[in-house]
Parts: structure tokens; C-alpha cells; sequence
């Protein structure tokens, strides 16, 4: 009963209240259960947590095609990931607010987020919703270094806001606890197209090769926050 209540509310909400990135939304029933599991991973591994990932599909997906780049790099670090499927930046600021990150003290933070706002929602307003995103985690974890990824290239028509949203929050960084790090050109062929060998079918998501340059393009920074 009370879990329909929460789903009503969910719905109602969605319905009355006009949506920006920076508001935060919840999602589906199937959400909210991921939601939950990474709750339990939080209550379960808060002290042993020293490099989180955050943000959507592609972050999420160091469980799948990553994986083995992960348990090579990432698991000797004790990583944790926080991404979500199809989760916007609105999504990851309800999160955050939710808990997710409560008691959490991580040496580095990696945040990318934005790039499923970007046939939403304008560039100015995606790269305020990504500053709230970027202000809520370190409000959580204010001890954290965090290193906020640009979003990667896509096909037109939104590979050039993809690169507008770059040149705006690109600006956060202060480097104090805000460290910009752009893969852009790791994933871009010199005739300003995707290196689709690093890329799915989808245009979107990473094959393991993907996952193997995203490393290796933020190894020396990681390396360096680590410390």
C-alpha cells in the first residue's frame, strides 16, 4: 500500500509540475528499485568506498562492457558505481537528495551527466542542471575531489549541442574540488566524426574499447586525486 502511495505521488507530480534539469524528478517503479539497491550498496560499503562513478546509461554500463576494465583498475581502488540507465540530471539530483550518498566519503568522485537532457532541454538550462548535480554531491561529500567529464560526441543534430554543453560547464572547474576533464578528442576521428570502434550500433553507448580509452584518459588525474 505504502509503495503505491510513493508511485502516485510519483505520477502526480510528474503530471502538476513542469520539469527543469536542476528540479529533482524521480522516475518509474523500475527506477526506484535501482534507487533502492544503491541505497543498500551505500549502507553496506560506506567506509570501504574510495572512487565513485556517477551519472547514467554509459556510466552504468562499466558493469557491462566495461566490467573487465573495471575489475582491472577500479577494484583495487574499491570503486562503487552509481549510474543509471536513461537517468538525466534532474534524476541524479533527486538521488543525491534521496541518499544515495549520505555518510560517503570518497577520495575522487567522477561525475558525467547531461547528455540525455540534450534533446530535452536547452544548453543553458542543461549546464545549470548539471552545476546543482555538481553543488548536491559535494554538499554530501564535501571532502571529495570531483572530476567532471564532459559528455561525449554524438551524431548530429545533438553532437553540437554536446559540445556547447562542454564549453559551458567547463567553467565549474576550480580546481580545488572541481577538476574538468574532457575525453572529446579520445573519442572523435580527425574528421570530426565518432570513432565508432569505441562506440555500439546506438551511437551512444561504449564497447569494451570504449571503456579501455576512458580509462586511460582519466588515469593520470585519477592517479593524481588518489594520493
Amino acid at each position: 500500500m505504502k509503495f503505491t502511495l510513493v508511485i502516485a505521488s510519483i505520477l502526480l507530480c510528474q503530471c502538476l509540475v513542469e520539469s527543469h534539469p536542476w528540479d529533482p524528478q524521480p522516475r518509474d517503479a523500475g527506477w526506484l528499485k535501482k534507487h533502492e539497491k544503491l541505497l543498500e550498496q551505500t549502507r553496506l560499503h560506506k567506509t570501504d568506498e574510495q572512487l565513485v562513478f556517477v551519472g547514467d546509461s554509459i556510466t552504468e554500463g562499466w558493469a557491462g562492457n566495461g566490467h573487465n576494465v573495471w575489475a582491472q583498475h577500479y577494484t583495487p581502488r574499491h570503486a562503487y558505481n552509481y549510474g543509471i540507465g536513461g537517468d538525466r540530471t534532474e534524476h541524479v539530483i533527486y538521488r543525491i537528495q534521496n541518499k544515495e550518498f549520505d555518510g560517503l566519503k570518497p577520495k575522487v568522485t567522477v561525475l558525467m551527466i547531461g547528455t540525455n537532457n540534450i534533446a530535452h532541454n536547452t544548453i543553458e538550462d542543461i549546464a545549470h542542471g548539471v552545476n546543482e548535480t555538481v553543488r548536491e554531491l559535494l554538499g554530501k561529500m564535501p571532502e571529495t575531489k570531483l572530476i567532471l567529464l564532459g559528455v561525449l560526441p554524438r551524431n548530429e543534430p545533438l553532437g553540437t549541442k554536446c559540445k556547447q554543453l562542454n564549453t559551458l560547464i567547463k567553467k565549474l572547474d576550480n580546481q580545488k574540488n572541481v577538476f574538468w576533464h574532457d575525453m572529446w578528442l579520445d573519442f572523435e576521428s580527425a574528421d570530426g566524426k565518432q570513432k565508432t570502434d569505441l562506440f555500439m550500433s546506438d551511437t551512444v553507448h561504449l564497447k569494451e574499447k570504449g571503456y579501455q580509452v576512458w580509462q586511460q584518459s582519466t588515469e593520470a588525474l585519477i592517479n593524481k586525486l588518489f594520493k
